[in-house]
């Protein structure tokens, strides 16, 4: 089963995690990633799913520039899609990547995929934002789902994204994400384990799942690909 837990926006702490004081978004709910600044740390990004079951407005990506004082969405898909991921180039933090996704999750069934799962990038440290979602190399037609996004820590131009879609997979961008090649497809990389062999017009509860669903653990996956990425750069 994919669950949810029932968020309530972001919380911050000035004492290495001794305490917690509330800094907002609470509408947010979901919140998968928290980005800081790396040269200040009162510039912090948050990528806000919002709620699982319906639509809502405080959902996509927030800047905070005073510590968490106060926030201003800068990225919006629309009330169904929220934002995922998110990645600040550790080289030149005025580029800034971020995808949303169109997911809606309740008791018997997951759906992915469709208007507003797109991927993102900003040239200017948030304040406008280019869909980049269909570029060269990038699947063209098929609805695209939950999308994982990285950027190499030693080339701003070497970018590598996890695509969920039909014809989806692993994708790595050598030109700051202007072309893309897919250098994996297997399914076993961006599946979740409770959608295969899934029937969508099964009656069984357990089965309720639209064929389209094939989410992973971004993540993890592309940390993995980062520390090969590496390894290889150091042996040679």
């Amino acid at each position: 089963m994919v669950a949810l837990v029932h968020g309530a926006g972001i919380w911050k702490s000035v004492d290495g995690g001794e305490t917690w004081e509330f800094a907002g978004l609470e509408d947010s709910r979901q919140v998968p990633r928290v980005r800081i600044h790396p040269k200040d740390p009162n510039i912090v990004f948050v990528a806000a799913l919002g709620h699982a079951s319906g639509p809502n407005q405080q959902r996509g990506v927030f800047r905070t520039t005073d510590g968490g004082e106060n926030w201003k969405r800068v990225l919006f898909a629309n009330d169904e899609a929220g934002a995922i991921d998110l990645i600040i180039d550790p080289s030149n933090p005025r580029v800034v990547y971020a995808s949303t996704w169109r997911v809606k999750r309740n008791h018997f069934s997951l759906e992915s995929g469709g208007e507003g799962s797109a991927l993102w990038k900003s040239t200017d440290g948030g304040d406008t934002w280019t869909d980049i979602s269909r570029n060269k190399g990038l699947p063209q037609k098929s609805t695209l789902g939950i999308i994982g996004i990285t950027v190499s820590p030693v080339d701003s131009n070497r970018l590598w994204a996890m695509v969920e879609a039909n014809d989806g997979g692993l994708f790595r961008s050598d030109d700051a994400g202007k072309t893309w090649r897919k250098i994996n497809d297997e399914r076993k990389l961006r599946q979740r384990a409770p959608a295969l062999d899934a029937n969508p017009r099964s009656t069984h509860p357990s089965q309720n799942v639209p064929s389209r669903v094939s989410g992973f653990s971004t993540s993890s996956i592309l940390q993995n690909v980062f520390r090969m990425s590496r390894e290889t750069r150091a042996s040679t």
